[in-house]
């Protein structure tokens, strides 16, 4: 069975027949005369058929290479050296964009500004951030100069720990002329492995042999369209949220939330302590609603997937995601959200489709679920028009309520921590004063200006961490079986958030590195080496290795990080490692099978947009996506302001079918 990936229908429409239209849009750079589909000799007859249907497209661009298997086909750069050899007088003197048959982009992808803004020295591609390593080693990875936006290298398929890069880069390249001169360069030193080689392999060459200059622009993410079941699962996802030209349906609704860490006091704010709570701009997840006829919830293709290609692939999925998607997340909110709207006596009328999505890592403490619940629960609010008093609530009684759809709706063990940073956003100081709780269903919430905090770092595990219900259960039957001890450890555990707070006040953030170490000390003897797992305990050390106080951000797997400044520190940040020693200490964890990260502080609550597309954008490790694309155009605009973009008319592109 031969499965041709570029002819599977997205959203209603072959996945080829959207770049055609991405291409008609892309006025003044591409000419579909001059685009051009290399396929086998197999699948040639489906590929004409579908040419004959196409407005505009010559019949003739379909090239067949002859071959009609894999043990005879030319490969990537064979396909592409065959069109540039029989189309040489139509291509002659053109820029060359090459792209694989199977790659597609969602909507936040502009061809057309793509290329006005590539620069006149440059080639160009896109790149998008992996959350999980684990994709590192079945992806091109390209290495970023963030100041300039240039690739420094690119890498076909390393292992994880080969690089610190987690930028993916597809099979999408603009090259400059004369592109038929670098390929036949490539192929003479090359040879036969060449020829089989992949575009970016090509492209890593090239840069290797400083034959071009290759600026990236950032990207949402693709489609990854290898076998049917993932296909299925793409289009049931898309079908729902994007039109026939992959561009949301509107009018829409997008909530974001961020993720967050506990920067000291955690976790007592499951047991009445107190607590000092970041909200991070590095990760984050997003709920989006749009009327529709009836009520659906729909399924995300990588979080709840209903197939696999193999009982392997299902354990691995599972490993590294656990049992459960977020389907069952956004049921409760909608259900709480309705008992809610019936208490206050407001009546909710109208449908929609309800979509998320989510970058935050997986089980490791983040608060990654709480963000789709707490983005599901505001998106409903605005898709319905209600403010927290319709509803009977105030800034300080909604985590509570939000609280009480994993506790109450899906049996969750969690406490108020995360719900509160969530809404509030910023930095919190949270007391969970147990008087005040019960009566008032919330405690004293004191937002702090994140100015005082020093530079701080997150680290957390790849591999899958405890479960937080887990970790939590023993502890909180001892806790309220009264055990001394443990009483005393969980106080001493939440006055550590008090004297935070006082040393960030005072302008003295060095005693934070303390304060955390006894807060990681004492959790250990509260729970035991057992529970709190040897791979936290290595992480922490590792980090305390390198010169950092550590502990949990939660409820495990991910710890924050604070250096301790040296004596001798100089300059503005005391707390900040050098460019230079931050890759290489971020290597040393990934060598580990952990990741390491600058934390970005997220200042405000996250609010949804009503009514108007979002763009959409993904998280890098060490920076937000956004903020890197706008970084990096500033730069570019500023350092290229004399450079000419690419001519009208003079750009072929070249689609390859393997």
């Amino acid at each position: 069975f031969y499965l041709m990936s570029a002819l599977l229908p997205v959203a209603g429409v072959p996945l080829l027949s959207h770049w055609l239209h991405r291409f008609r849009e892309a006025k003044g750079q591409i000419d579909l005369k001059n685009v051009f589909v290399v396929t086998n000799d197999v699948a040639f007859p489906k590929f004409l058929k579908w040419a004959k249907t196409q407005e505009g497209f010559p019949q003739g661009n379909i090239i067949n290479d002859k071959t009609r298997s894999r043990e005879t086909r030319l490969g990537a750069i064979g396909d592409l050296k065959l069109v540039l050899d029989l189309k040489r007088k139509e291509l002659e003197g053109m820029n060359v964009v090459i792209i694989a048959g199977d790659t597609l982009f969602v909507s936040d992808f502009d061809l057309s500004s793509f290329l006005e803004k590539l620069p006149s020295t440059d080639c160009g591609c896109v790149a998008y951030s992996l959350s999980n390593p684990a994709e590192v080693s079945k992806r091109g990875i390209a290495e970023v100069e963030f100041s300039t936006g240039l690739v420094s290298r690119l890498i076909e398929k390393p292992k994880p720990n080969e690089t610190t890069s987690r930028f993916a880069v597809p099979a999408f390249y603009a090259l400059r002329k004369p592109v038929q001169d670098l390929v036949n360069k490539y192929v003479t030193e090359t040879k036969a492995d060449g020829l089989q080689g992949s575009p970016g392999k090509f492209i890593g060459w090239l840069l290797s042999k400083k034959c071009i200059r290759l600026r990236t622009s950032t990207l949402a993410a693709r489609f990854d369209i290898a076998d049917l079941s993932q296909w299925k699962e793409t289009l049931t996802h898309f079908s729902m949220v994007l039109d026939q030209h992959l561009n949301a349906l509107p009018p829409r609704i997008v909530s974001r939330v961020c993720a967050r860490i506990g920067v000291m006091g955690n976790p007592s704010d499951g047991f009445f302590g107190q607590t000092l709570s970041l909200s991070i701009a590095n990760f984050f997840a997003e709920v989006t609603l749009r009327p529709s006829r009836r009520l659906v919830l729909v399924a995300h293709p990588e979080f709840d997937p209903s197939s696999f290609a193999s009982l392997n692939h299902l354990s691995t999925h599972t490993e590294q995601n656990g049992y459960y998607g977020g389907l069952r997340l956004l049921k409760a909110t909608c259900r709480k959200f309705l008992e809610l709207c019936s208490k206050a006596d407001v009546e909710v009328k109208g449908n929609f489709t309800m979509s998320y999505s989510s970058c935050i890592p997986r089980m490791v403490g983040l608060a990654g679920s709480s963000a789709i619940i707490t983005a599901a629960f505001k998106g409903l609010m605005r898709f319905y028009g209600l403010s927290l008093e319709d509803l009977n609530l105030t800034r300080e009684t909604l985590p509570q309520r939000i609280l009480d759809i994993e506790v109450k709706e899906l049996g969750i063990n969690a406490g108020l921590q995360d719900r509160v940073i969530q809404v509030y956003g910023g930095l919190v100081h949270m007391n969970f004063d147990q008087k005040l709780i019960e009566t008032c269903s919330h405690g004293t919430y004191t937002p702090l200006d994140i100015k005082l905090l020093p530079t701080m770092y997150l680290a957390w595990n790849t591999n899958v961490a405890g479960d937080s219900g887990k970790v939590h259960s023993t502890v909180k039957q001892r806790w309220l079986k009264g055990e001394k001890k443990l009483v005393a450890n969980m106080r001493k555990v939440a006055l550590l958030a008090d004297s935070a707070k006082k040393a960030l006040e005072e302008g003295k953030p060095e005693l934070l590195c303390d304060l955390m170490d006894l807060n990681f000390k004492t959790r250990r003897e509260m729970y035991g080496d057992n529970v709190v797992g040897a791979r936290n305990i290595e992480l922490a050390s590792l980090a305390n290795k390198h010169g950092m106080a550590a502990k949990f951000s939660g409820s495990g797997g991910a710890v924050v990080c604070l250096r301790r400044p040296l004596k001798s520190s100089k300059g503005t940040d005391r707390f900040a490692f050098s460019d230079e020693d931050e890759a290489k200490i971020r290597l040393i964890f990934i060598e580990k099978g952990y990741e390491f990260a600058r934390i970005h502080p997220n200042s405000t609550a996250s609010e949804p947009v009503v009514g108007k597309q979002v763009k959409r954008s993904t998280s890098y490790f060490s920076m937000d996506a956004a903020s890197l694309k706008s970084d990096v155009e500033k730069k570019t605009s500023k350092s290229d302001k004399n450079s000419s973009t690419v001519p009208s008319l003079r750009s072929g592109v070249v689609l390859q079918i393997d």
